[in-house]
């Protein structure tokens, strides 16, 4: 009987081929790289399979060898010892049914190495083409074209003697509002997160409703930021302050013009800031504008203290309240890292700027074409560009003849739903945490980097 032989040196080349295959997946695009490390993962897999067949291959070769040993003793004793003709016949023929049976194993072990190989290799080509198509996308895919919602949340003197956070930061008037909560409605009807810029200096003058605006804001998956108001801290409050001991320990300064706060003010009230954010349990803030835009040198080192990334500050109209300017810019940097994104205006079709071309509440009037005007803002942008619109908790309110806030209608509500409904897919709205992503991730690059010496000697009235 014709017995078949098995050829190692074959199983070793199909070995070979296995572990030649190898791949790697851009990190570029993070649904391809997992799609392509389920490939890689499966390919380990099939490896190991293979090495399992290859063994199985092996044990049943020394079986074939050894049933091979046994038939040729047991011929050799078949012709020497015609006495026991009848059993070595059959030993023989069961060694010889064994090996038929061992050859056909290593057939089908044969068989299932040759399918391992072929799915290793298709998988390989998967992945290759995966490769190839990251490449092709990270290559045609345009920067996104960001916004933030910025509102800064406050009260004061135009706000009524009542309840000037009911007033102008709810905008409840009798029965009917218009304030932020409404501005959170509408973003939650489109999916979006806005960023509330509240004044934490006026806890001074409403206590717990200022922290019950914090956890409202918060709980309702929006962004609570940092706005500071000093004027608005009455003479009452200052009092208490002064006395306490953090104050007298700080060397900070009684000054409500934050352009002129020195370092150990800047660190005071920013270390407070913290507390008043750990009272209400929300999450500490890592955006920060100045009220009337006041900011300086010291205010930008406080801020990286205290884990801070992101200032909304740089306005070129700024009425006179900011020294340094050197002209229209987009997002950059400041030497400690901080990321400037500046207040917002946008060119006309004349390539000018003025100061009625700033993002705000226009956004939702009738003569504003959002698409013309959005448009010339990330017109051949090379990186992502960040625009930010800076709102008011008040922005859906009117002023009577007094100069006091009232609701005069939905009017407002109505435009910056619309305003919101129709914004095109082009553009997407983040908050201050959300665009942080984008900050971590390199997506977003500073225009250039500045050093804190063009914010020194800010102060003036």
């Amino acid at each position: 009987m014709k017995i078949k032989s098995f050829t190692i040196s074959f199983v070793l080349a199909l070995l070979t081929l296995s572990a030649s295959f190898s791949g790697c997946i851009s990190q570029e695009e993070k649904t391809q790289e997992s799609t392509a490390d389920s490939y890689q993962s499966q390919i380990s897999e099939l490896e190991n399979q293979t090495i399992f067949y290859q063994n199985q291959v092996n044990n049943l070769s020394m079986l074939l060898l050894s049933s091979n040993n046994n038939v040729s003793i047991l011929s050799n004793i078949l012709l020497n010892n015609s006495d026991e003709n009848q059993v070595l016949n059959s030993k023989l023929m069961e060694n010889i049914t064994h090996i038929e049976y061992l050859n056909q194993q290593i057939d089908n072990q044969l068989e299932q190495i040759m399918l391992l190989q072929s799915e290793i290799l298709s998988l390989q080509s998967t992945i290759g083409d995966l490769e190839q198509q990251i490449i092709v996308e990270t290559i045609q895919t345009p920067p996104p074209k960001l916004l933030v919602l910025t509102v800064d949340v406050e009260a004061g003197s135009r706000c009524g003697d009542v309840d000037p956070v009911s007033t102008c930061m709810y905008g409840k008037f009798r029965n009917q509002s218009a304030g932020i909560g409404e501005m959170m409605d509408i973003a939650d009807e489109v999916g979006v997160k806005m960023s509330f810029f509240v004044d934490v200096m006026e806890l001074y003058a409403y206590g717990d409703q200022l922290i019950h605006v914090m956890q409202d804001i918060h709980t309702r998956g929006h962004d609570v930021q940092l706005h500071f108001h000093p004027a608005l801290i009455n003479s009452s409050s200052w009092e208490i302050i002064q006395n306490s001991t953090e104050w007298k320990q700080s060397g900070a300064i009684k000054e409500t013009y934050m352009t002129c706060w020195d370092q150990n003010t800047s660190d005071f009230w920013f270390s407070r800031a913290m507390e008043i954010f750990d009272e209400a349990n929300v999450p500490r803030p890592i955006a920060y504008r100045g009220g009337a835009y006041r900011y300086c040198d010291t205010i930008i080192e406080a801020m990286a203290k205290h884990n801070m990334t992101q200032s909304y500050n740089y306005n070129i109209y700024s009425s006179g309240r900011q020294n340094f300017s050197i002209g229209y810019l987009h997002n950059f940097q400041w030497e400690n890292d901080i990321f400037e994104f500046p207040i917002t205006y946008v060119k006309d079709s004349n390539g000018e700027i003025v100061s009625s071309s700033r993002i705000d509440e226009r956004l939702w009037s009738d003569w504003f074409n959002v698409a013309e005007v959005f448009e010339r803002y990330y017109d051949n942008q090379s990186s992502t560009r960040v625009m930010t619109a800076i709102l008011h908790s008040f922005s859906f309110l009117d002023k009577n003849e007094t100069g006091d806030f009232y609701l005069k209608d939905k009017s407002k509500v109505n435009g910056f739903r619309s305003f919101m409904h129709n914004l095109s897919s082009d553009y997407t709205i983040v908050s201050a945490s959300e665009l942080q992503g984008y900050l971590d991730n390199e997506t977003i690059q500073a225009e250039l980097k500045l050093p804190l010496q063009f914010l020194e000697n800010e102060c003036h009235r």
